[in-house]
Protein backbone atom coordinates (compact mmCIF):
# COMPACT_ATOMS: atom_id res chain seq x y z
CA UNK A 1 0.00 0.00 0.00
CA UNK A 2 1.24 3.16 -1.55
CA UNK A 3 1.95 6.69 1.66
CA UNK A 4 -1.37 8.19 0.18
CA UNK A 5 -3.28 5.28 0.60
CA UNK A 6 -2.31 4.33 4.42
CA UNK A 7 -3.11 8.22 5.22
CA UNK A 8 -6.77 8.03 4.02
CA UNK A 9 -8.94 5.48 3.49
CA UNK A 10 -12.86 5.19 3.87
CA UNK A 11 -13.44 9.04 4.90
CA UNK A 12 -10.39 8.21 7.67
CA UNK A 13 -7.31 10.63 7.71
CA UNK A 14 -4.36 8.42 9.30
CA UNK A 15 -2.18 10.98 8.69
CA UNK A 16 -3.86 13.17 11.76
CA UNK A 17 -2.34 10.21 13.97
CA UNK A 18 0.66 8.73 12.10
CA UNK A 19 2.89 9.48 15.23
CA UNK A 20 0.75 7.27 17.64
CA UNK A 21 1.71 4.45 14.52
CA UNK A 22 5.71 5.64 14.96
CA UNK A 23 5.36 5.04 18.52
CA UNK A 24 3.19 2.23 19.35
CA UNK A 25 5.01 -1.07 20.18
CA UNK A 26 2.74 -4.19 19.35
CA UNK A 27 1.05 -6.28 20.21
CA UNK A 28 -0.96 -3.32 21.75
CA UNK A 29 -4.39 -3.68 22.99
CA UNK A 30 -6.90 -1.15 22.87
CA UNK A 31 -7.20 -0.03 26.61
CA UNK A 32 -3.26 0.37 26.32
CA UNK A 33 -4.00 2.76 23.18
CA UNK A 34 -6.69 4.55 25.20
CA UNK A 35 -4.63 4.95 28.37
CA UNK A 36 -1.35 6.17 26.09
CA UNK A 37 -3.58 8.10 23.45
CA UNK A 38 -6.75 8.55 24.38
CA UNK A 39 -6.89 12.20 23.58
CA UNK A 40 -5.69 12.18 19.81
CA UNK A 41 -8.16 12.50 17.49
CA UNK A 42 -8.52 11.10 14.43
CA UNK A 43 -9.53 13.63 11.24
CA UNK A 44 -12.37 12.70 9.15
CA UNK A 45 -13.29 13.88 5.72
CA UNK A 46 -17.31 13.52 6.56
CA UNK A 47 -17.33 14.41 9.89
CA UNK A 48 -15.50 16.14 13.33
CA UNK A 49 -12.80 14.42 14.41
CA UNK A 50 -13.23 11.31 17.07
CA UNK A 51 -10.50 10.61 20.09
CA UNK A 52 -8.77 7.43 20.05
CA UNK A 53 -10.71 7.30 23.69
CA UNK A 54 -14.35 7.80 21.78
CA UNK A 55 -13.64 5.36 19.21
CA UNK A 56 -12.45 2.07 20.96
CA UNK A 57 -14.63 2.95 24.32
CA UNK A 58 -15.96 -0.34 25.36
CA UNK A 59 -13.82 -2.76 22.95
CA UNK A 60 -12.58 -4.62 25.74
CA UNK A 61 -9.05 -6.61 25.28
CA UNK A 62 -9.17 -6.23 21.50
CA UNK A 63 -5.50 -6.52 20.78
CA UNK A 64 -3.59 -5.27 17.47
CA UNK A 65 -0.50 -7.13 16.19
CA UNK A 66 0.57 -4.93 13.55
CA UNK A 67 0.04 -1.16 11.94
CA UNK A 68 -2.14 -3.36 9.40
CA UNK A 69 -3.96 -4.40 12.07
CA UNK A 70 -4.63 -1.68 14.03
CA UNK A 71 -5.67 0.43 11.01
CA UNK A 72 -8.39 -2.07 10.31
CA UNK A 73 -9.10 -1.84 13.70
CA UNK A 74 -10.13 1.61 13.72
CA UNK A 75 -11.74 1.51 10.63
CA UNK A 76 -14.10 -1.07 11.88
CA UNK A 77 -14.80 1.10 14.88
CA UNK A 78 -16.05 4.33 13.26
CA UNK A 79 -19.24 5.02 13.12
CA UNK A 80 -21.30 5.47 9.96
CA UNK A 81 -20.80 8.96 9.67
CA UNK A 82 -16.86 8.94 9.02
CA UNK A 83 -17.33 7.30 5.28
CA UNK A 84 -19.80 9.87 4.21
CA UNK A 85 -23.57 9.46 2.38
CA UNK A 86 -24.14 5.72 2.52
CA UNK A 87 -24.38 3.93 -1.11
CA UNK A 88 -23.38 7.55 -3.04
CA UNK A 89 -20.73 7.72 -5.96
CA UNK A 90 -19.93 9.87 -8.10
CA UNK A 91 -18.24 7.56 -10.56
CA UNK A 92 -21.48 7.07 -12.50
CA UNK A 93 -22.27 4.14 -14.67
CA UNK A 94 -24.73 1.84 -14.51
CA UNK A 95 -24.71 0.77 -10.97
CA UNK A 96 -27.13 4.56 -10.48
CA UNK A 97 -29.94 3.00 -12.06
CA UNK A 98 -30.46 0.19 -9.57
CA UNK A 99 -30.42 2.66 -6.53
CA UNK A 100 -33.36 2.65 -4.90
CA UNK A 101 -34.30 6.78 -4.78
CA UNK A 102 -36.72 6.39 -2.15
CA UNK A 103 -34.31 4.30 0.12
CA UNK A 104 -31.77 6.66 -0.27
CA UNK A 105 -33.25 9.48 0.75
CA UNK A 106 -34.43 7.72 3.58
CA UNK A 107 -30.98 6.67 4.64
CA UNK A 108 -30.06 10.31 4.12
CA UNK A 109 -32.68 11.58 6.48
CA UNK A 110 -31.96 9.59 9.06
CA UNK A 111 -28.19 10.07 8.73
CA UNK A 112 -29.55 13.45 9.34
CA UNK A 113 -31.57 12.86 12.49
CA UNK A 114 -29.07 11.03 13.48
CA UNK A 115 -26.62 13.74 13.46
CA UNK A 116 -29.00 15.57 15.60
CA UNK A 117 -29.04 13.87 18.19
CA UNK A 118 -25.52 13.48 19.12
Amino acid sequence: MSEDENDHEMGVEFGSIESVFDEVSYPVSAGELVERYGDREIERTSADPISIRDLFEGTGDQTFESDEELRQGMLNMMPAESVGRQRYSDRGGSDQDDIDHEEMQEDNEQQVEDRGSE
